[in-house]
């Protein structure tokens, strides 16, 4: 009877599938013009992959918007027991398809969900009894070192079947093709940073143009090249003018007048004329 009842669901889920389009994943989030997160997906769509589980018990074969090679009409992620190098008659077992995908991305990563697969006849029961149907969750993180698609190797991270609802497979992927693009200038340099860098180019953009003009056209030479070579000759002199106006508060004092003593300030009773010791008493 399990043996029918597997059948029957295999047999509905081909009839399901054989109407998608096969050329890449149907997302359901993403139904008009692909987006920019869908576009990362580019490089590695039509690619498919074969892995191991850690404990060597279960091998998945996993295709990037393609159907596996070989497989049922739309299968994206397909899981088989393994025995002394062979598959085990009946445990073979679709877990996700391109139908229905979605995709999810943050900073340096992004996620391929394939839905729809096989349902489970143990675990992850919902409330209402029903078995959950499988689902793959692809993990991509970048990792600028692993330009070459081909030479991929996907890891098998968890199998998540001890919940009620959501479970999954997880598997994760190292991969440059969802790195994205850095800007010339880092967002972690500092304000003050980036207004130097600016400073400095235009400061030596001024300098290079000016010495060029004055060489060409006004035949300079020497210091004279320099641009607004009077200016800068007198630029200390105008700064320490342009900081005493404004950081000296107190009222200026004017240059110093020496003044000789006048008759008027000299008392009448103290002057003696020299010829007053020559007269006769």
């Amino acid at each position: 009877m399990a043996k029918i009842i597997l059948f029957l669901n295999i047999f509905i889920l081909t009839l399901a599938t054989v109407a998608c389009d096969n050329s890449g994943c149907t997302f359901t989030k993403h139904k008009e013009e692909p987006s920019d997160v869908v576009k990362q997906l580019d490089v590695l769509k039509g690619h498919s992959f074969r892995v191991m589980d850690n404990d060597g018990k279960y091998r998945y074969d996993i295709a990037i918007c393609e159907p596996i090679p070989g497989s049922q009409t739309g299968v994206g992620v397909l899981q088989q027991e393994m025995k002394d190098g062979h598959v085990v008659p009946n445990t073979t077992h679709i877990v996700g398809l391109i139908s229905d995908a979605d995709i999810i991305s943050g900073t340096d990563w992004l996620m391929l969900i394939y839905g729809s697969g096989e349902s489970y006849h143990s675990h992850c029961m919902k409330s209402t009894g029903e078995p959950e149907q499988r689902k793959a969750r692809i993990m991509f993180i970048c990792d600028p070192a692993s330009t070459d698609v081909t030479a991929l190797l996907p890891n098998v991270v968890d199998e998540v079947n001890d919940k009620f609802e959501e479970c999954y497979y997880l598997f994760e992927i190292n991969t440059a093709a969802v790195c994205k693009l850095r800007p010339l200038i880092s967002i972690g340099m500092s304000t003050g940073s980036i207004l130097l860098i600016v400073l400095v180019c235009v400061a030596a953009f001024y300098l290079l143009a000016g010495v060029l003009y004055k060489r060409i056209t006004l035949k300079a030479k020497g210091l004279e090249q320099i641009p607004n070579i009077d200016f800068w000759k007198d630029f200390g002199n105008l700064e320490a003018d342009g900081c005493d106006l404004v950081c000296r508060c107190s009222k200026r004092r004017g240059p110093r007048e020496y003044k000789g003593i006048g008759d008027e300030q000299l008392g009448e009773a103290d002057f003696q004329s020299p010829d007053d010791g020559l007269l006769p008493m």
